[in-house]
């Protein structure tokens, strides 16, 4: 059976390459979502994969599907696309738990994560104001292409 205090939602706090820092990592059960977050100037990039998973004792089985999708957010609603991959990855970690379940170290050959769970989730919210100029920018695009 799937350990339960496992699921939840995570916050990449420390690993070997800190492009990953602050990237989540969400966790329901069998299904898996990684989202790799990367920052250029004012613009966040969220690179989503999904994947299954299968938990024996400490270790992992990942299999992460060839398709994902990529998340823009410029302040305005987000911006999404999808992507496809050519083949499946498979990845096979070991894990570990604090006495808490609040820290999950994931070690995946030389390579060590830390993660952070996430009691409470932010909601974003996406206001009126926003909603108009991106309705309003997406129409002055549409009228200079055609």
């Amino acid at each position: 059976m799937f350990p339960y205090k496992l699921c939840g939602l995570y916050i990449l706090a420390g690993c070997n390459n800190p492009e990953y820092i602050g990237s989540e990592l969400s966790i329901d059960y069998n299904h898996i979502t990684f989202s790799a977050l990367k920052k250029v100037g004012p613009i966040k990039i969220n690179k989503k994969i999904y994947g299954s998973i299968f938990v024996k004792e400490n270790t992992v089985k990942i299999i992460w599907l060839n398709s994902g999708k990529y998340e823009i957010d410029m302040g305005l609603p987000l911006i999404t696309y999808p992507y496809v991959n050519n083949q499946c990855k498979r990845m096979n970690c070991e894990y570990t738990v604090d006495d808490t379940d609040n820290w999950i170290t994931i070690h995946h050959n030389k390579e060590q994560y830390v993660f952070r769970k996430v009691l409470y989730p932010e909601t974003t919210k996406n206001s009126l104001l926003s909603l108009f100029f991106t309705q309003l920018l997406l129409d002055l695009i549409i009228r200079h292409i055609g």
